[in-house]
């Protein structure tokens, strides 16, 4: 027994034995030393009050199981010690148990992995916070190109115009890039199985990058598959990531000629299937040396190619890197100077809808279509936004702030909600977390926080609130019912299109633009209400502006511009949203109040012009 004692004592790490009813038999110095006592005095009075592990360590006894914790002890000086403990039951041949405890310490391993891990948070902060700041910009950039675009400009100027959309067009998905190429090598990467459409999904993916295409004078085709695609079970945000890079490359590498895009299944057994997805341009072209060096040092695919094609490669690695991930594979057919067709493989598993659709099963109950709630103050976005889920079948009910959001969620329970964050009295911020904190029908239903401010985006805020996720206004069409896919487990199915379609009229230059509204750009009933309804709405909100800004009433002169901003932005009447959005940030900060007349002025001014268009339109209409 002397030579256990001293063994144990002459040990750096702590140290003890326990009997079967949780007393101290035996302990070194190191130990003791952790609970301010001597041996002597640990022996003698280490009762259950000194020991916050006594419970524990009598659960360790019972279950005869050694165990291995990490626990900490918290000195005189107010520091904590960190430690690894091995906690093992050990009988004796006389049929009685003694608990041996040996800890080693762990306190610098413990604080470097704090210290990384704040450092990884301060680094996705950083990342977020950099990816908004550039995004905004260069979103203002494309917009004031376009329209200088739509000017009368000389072949050069056109020339020089299409290299900038070109340039930032680029630019705009490095950030995200970056972002998702910092997932990757964290390991961070995720990836979703839900069910979705492939053939929609790439339809949208196509749509959504059209203009961009037409812009460079490019023809972007969408071929549809030889058989039909059954509903899958996977990841479309991926696939949609997948695609925007492969056509943007594809856009980006092809003086003239086209693009097309298409799928088809080369692979079936059973209930899973693998689609071969390709994307064929009529570009420069590479070697397959030159492929692989892009995808292995983000180096250029030809260092003579000319500075408008430069790129860092990031893209194509992150496509390879998401494939992967979902056990696929990329390749490449090319030759300098010949195009390209960039191919890539993905296993799926077929949904069980579509193999119960197969076999003539009908599901015990039919799909019921999605009861969604909009809380949106703004009447033009509401329209926008229930027109667009209308394609789907979704059934929509309006809120029109915070108040009203929360009355409805306690009566009705909903498929998915979309919060607007900015609205007066209750904001999107304040009903989220009260119907979290409710005992309502929608106490767990995914809520997807709009938001127009890009650079105020507080993702730890959202979260803490309850949010689940959240979508940037203007809002891409595809992006959002994506995003309501994801959430609600449901792929999107369009209503068949309306035949009551229209080229979109000629207007005055520079005035207003429909086209990033997609397909209902060229529905003639949706565009003819929004004309009324921004007749009806928009002077009203104009005169509560020059009311609040002659009452120096900053708080409402921010509201409301925040509101009129996200209307203007919707239908691109571009020089008015650039002065609310300065309006609204001087509100905001109260700098540079001097210049809300003329901001306001210049709003009043550009406004006038498409009301009296709009009033001229619809009065030929009627």
């Amino acid at each position: 027994m002397e030579i256990t004692k001293q063994v144990i004592e002459i040990n750096p790490n702590p140290i003890y034995v326990k009997n079967e009813l949780g007393n101290f038999v035996l302990a070194n110095s190191a130990y003791a030393a952790l609970k301010g006592l001597s041996v002597e005095e640990l022996l003698l009075n280490g009762t259950h009050e000194l020991d916050y592990a006594h419970e524990r360590d009598l659960d360790i006894l019972e279950s005869g199981e050694t165990t291995k914790i990490e626990e900490f002890y918290k000195l005189k000086n107010g520091s904590k010690v960190w430690y690894e403990t091995t906690k093992t039951p050990m009988a004796q041949p006389n049929g009685v148990y003694y608990l041996l405890s040996v800890s080693s310490e762990i306190t610098d391993w413990k604080e470097t992995v704090v210290a990384a891990t704040e450092s990884v948070k301060a680094k996705d902060a950083f990342l977020t916070n950099m990816t908004n700041e550039i995004v905004t910009p260069i979103n203002a950039i494309i917009g004031m190109a376009r329209l200088i675009k739509k000017s009368f400009l000389n072949k050069a100027q056109e020339e020089y115009l299409n290299i900038i959309l070109s340039i930032a067009d680029n630019l705009l998905s490095l950030p995200a890039n970056i972002v998702d190429y910092a997932k990757i090598n964290a390991g961070e990467l995720r990836v979703e199985f839900i069910p979705f459409n492939i053939s929609a999904t790439l339809r949208d993916t196509v749509r959504s990058l059209e203009a961009s295409a037409t812009e460079q004078g490019l023809s972007l085709i969408y071929k549809e598959p030889a058989t039909n695609i059954p509903i899958v079970e996977g990841d479309p945000f991926r696939l949609n990531q997948i695609l925007i890079n492969l056509i943007k490359n594809a856009i980006k590498f092809t003086k003239k000629g086209e693009i097309i895009v298409s799928s088809e299944v080369v692979d079936t057994t059973n209930h899973d299937l693998t689609i071969e997805f390709c994307v064929q341009d009529t570009g420069i072209g590479m070697t397959e040396e030159q492929f692989n060096n892009l995808l292995h040092s983000l180096n250029q695919p030809n260092h003579s190619t000319s500075p408008l094609f430069a790129g860092t490669g990031l893209g194509l690695t992150i496509c390879k890197n998401l494939i992967e991930a979902q056990n696929g594979q990329l390749w490449v057919e090319s030759e300098p100077g010949q195009g390209s067709k960039f191919y890539f493989k993905l296993p799926f598993k077929v949904s069980e809808k579509s193999a119960a659709d197969e076999q003539g099963q009908q599901p015990e109950k039919p799909m019921k279509g999605l009861d969604l709630l909009l809380v949106e103050d703004n009447q033009v976005n509401q329209l926008l936004t229930i027109s667009q889920l209308e394609e789907c079948d979704i059934k929509v009910d309006v809120a029109v702030d915070g108040e009203d959001a929360l009355n409805k969620a306690r009566i009705k329970n909903y498929d998915l909600i979309l919060m607007d964050i900015q609205m007066p009295q209750l904001d999107g911020i304040e009903a989220t977390t009260r119907i979290r904190k409710e005992h309502s029908p929608n106490k767990n239903t995914p809520i997807v926080a709009f938001t127009a401010n890009a650079h105020k985006i507080d993702l730890g805020r959202y979260k803490s609130a309850g949010f689940t996720d959240y979508l940037l206004k203007p809002y891409n069409k595809t992006n959002l019912f994506l995003i309501i896919s994801k959430y609600t487990g449901q792929p999107l199915r369009r209503k068949p299109a309306s035949k009551l379609k229209f080229q979109v009229e000629q207007k005055p230059v520079a005035l207003y633009d429909f086209s990033g509204l997609g397909d209902l750009a060229h529905d003639a009933v949706f565009i003819r209400r929004m004309q009324q309804l921004f007749l009806d709405t928009v002077p009203v909100q104009l005169h509560e502006l020059q009311v609040a800004i002659e009452q120096k009433d900053w708080e409402q002169v921010t509201h409301i511009t925040h509101r009129l901003k996200s209307t203007f932005g919707n239908i691109k009447i571009t020089e008015a949203a650039e002065a609310l959005k300065k309006l609204e940030s001087i509100a905001r900060t109260r700098k540079e109040l001097h210049q809300a007349e003329e901001l306001f002025a210049k709003v009043q001014q550009t406004t006038n012009k498409v009301l009296q268009v709009f009033a001229q339109l619809l009065q030929v209409e009627s």
